[in-house]
């Protein structure tokens, strides 16, 4: 992998930088998306693995028209060379979106996990230690996802880069995808600066995320119950009801839009029913808040 980003940033390093003005979104969502890779050798990346896409494909539906299917060599090119534009834009627009996708991934994990975070926070700081060791403390439990990631970054800058502890935070605040987070820290910040009580403060940032945290959650449970309420009458009892009729109907004869009623119940039982629990279940997956 190293040699692929070696050898794209040398053949398209100079290409990448003149797009770079037209992909403003992207190098904002890249360096929030922690994937450790430069603008410039990211979107020689795409350019490279682009062409390449484009050149595979291009190839294949070429020979697999003209020798496997006998078209003719004109019918064939074109063909092919539309299969692979098509291909190259999907490969492209993927590569593009990716690192968008995996920023608002860290976004979740870190709002996620920064109320509990925040309680830990507050604990630690009730011994007096300063802020550094908090989150050289926070850095250790992997189990605060992204959270536990930019506290990484954090004691990083100090040990690494030899940033102060305010310094630190700042740079926490411009490169973190969350908006919580930035908020929190950029709190932080200011008490630091101010001579603030960071007991205090980081106490109410607690009760305030811990309070918010329950809100959500009840919300969504009494959400959750009107959904039970709707799939009890829609998908449990008018089902049986539907089928209990069909039964009766079955001993009389007749069809139902054209299908012979047997024929009608097993398409319901093992067709209709079964699809609409699947789409419930894919809208309570959807519907469902951040925090769960």
């Amino acid at each position: 992998m190293e040699k692929y980003k070696r050898i794209s940033a040398r053949l398209f390093g100079n290409l990448a930088e003149k797009l770079g003005s037209h992909l403003e979104s992207l190098e904002k969502s890249l360096g929030k998306s922690d994937m450790g890779i430069l603008f410039r050798t990211y979107v020689s990346m795409m350019i490279s693995t682009s062409l390449f896409v484009f050149l595979g494909f291009f190839a294949g539906s070429v020979v697999f028209l003209n020798v496997i299917l006998n078209e003719t060599l004109m019918y064939s090119l074109i063909t092919g060379f539309g299969v692979g534009l098509l291909s190259t834009s999907f490969a492209f627009l993927m590569s593009y979106y990716y690192p968008i996708q995996r920023m608002k991934s860290r976004a979740k994990s870190i709002k996620n996990n920064l109320p509990f975070a925040i309680n830990h926070m507050s604990a630690i700081a009730s011994s007096k230690v300063p802020p550094y060791i908090i989150f050289k403390l926070l850095a250790e439990f992997e189990e605060y996802g992204q959270v536990s990631r930019e506290a990484q970054k954090i004691v990083r800058d100090v040990n690494v880069f030899g940033h102060d502890m305010n310094t630190a935070l700042k740079q926490a605040v411009e490169r973190t995808p969350s908006q919580e987070l930035q908020e929190f820290l950029g709190g932080l910040v200011s008490v630091e600066e101010t001579g603030g009580n960071l007991v205090d403060f980081l106490r109410v940032q607690a009760d305030e995320a811990m309070f918010d945290y329950r809100q959500k959650r009840k919300r969504y449970l009494e959400t959750l119950s009107t959904y039970a309420d709707f799939y009890t009458a829609v998908l449990v009892a008018a089902p049986l009801f539907l089928v209990a009729v069909l039964t009766i109907m079955s001993m009389v004869g007749g069809e139902v839009l054209g299908m012979d009623i047997k024929d009608a119940m097993t398409l319901g039982i093992y067709g209709v029913i079964p699809l609409m629990n699947t789409a419930f279940i894919g809208f309570i997956h959807l519907t469902q808040p951040e925090v769960i």
